[in-house]
């Protein structure tokens, strides 16, 4: 059995935790979240797909992964500054409160917010100013995560619809049809796709992710057909 390497796609599942305190912060097992009082019924736990060396989790943790096999399981210890980094206090800003009044934001501390495109969470509020912290929630702390190898994906098709579910969770791509023709893949989604918000740029993603993985496919042709109505 192969050990996993950087650009690899595997599926995995972790629990992460607070070195400090035990805490645990987050998860892709629902019996977990439900039993550290974090379920959060807008989230679809099952588990996490990641491209190594993407960045899609923790730099320390996907550095880590590499060298796992499939169905092996590993605790990890990870410092601040391998995780969601060390605390910055230029992060933390006076905003004036006419600029969340022209979001229609009703500011109240310790309240999540995203401001120029930088979420932060709400310190203190006067009558003109706000202060935000930028810094990640998590940043400053150290970290353990439990992990589990679940499935390293090597077939393009299968490839394909994982990277399709990371970037639309939630939606059952299972009858999704791939066809590949020598450097060119075929793709036709489920029908109910079509007219999703965001489709096309979900697309793209998609394809730039695989571009990432293989240089052995020119193009992805995505394919749509539509039944005529006839008059009887």
């Amino acid at each position: 059995m192969s050990t996993l390497s950087k650009g690899d796609i595997v599926n995995l599942n972790y629990t992460g935790r607070t070195k400090e305190d035990n805490k645990v912060v987050d998860t892709t097992i629902e019996s977990i979240a439900k039993k550290e009082e974090i379920f959060d019924e807008k989230v679809i736990y099952r588990p996490f797909t990641l491209i190594i060396g993407k960045n899609w989790l923790p730099e320390g943790l996907e550095e880590a992964i590499i060298g796992m096999k499939e169905g092996q399981k590993k605790t990890i210890e990870i410092e601040a500054k391998k995780g969601f980094g060390l605390r910055d206090r230029s992060k933390i800003r006076l905003i004036q409160r006419r600029e969340f009044q022209r979001h229609q934001i009703k500011p109240k501390e310790d309240m999540k917010v995203e401001i120029g495109g930088q979420t932060g969470r709400i310190l203190k509020v006067s009558s003109s100013r706000v202060k935000v912290d930028f810094n990640h929630d998590l940043a400053g702390m150290d970290l353990i995560y439990d992990v589990e190898i679940i499935k390293k994906v090597t077939d393009i098709k299968e490839q394909f619809v994982c990277l399709l579910e990371k970037r639309l969770p939630g939606v059952d791509f299972s009858s999704t049809k791939i066809n590949i023709k020598n450097k060119v893949i075929e793709v036709e989604l489920p029908k109910d796709t079509r007219f999703m918000e965001y489709i096309q740029f979900i697309r793209n993603g998609v394809s730039r992710d695989l571009g990432e993985i293989t240089n052995k496919y020119d193009r992805i042709t995505f394919i749509e057909h539509y039944d005529i109505e006839k008059k009887k």
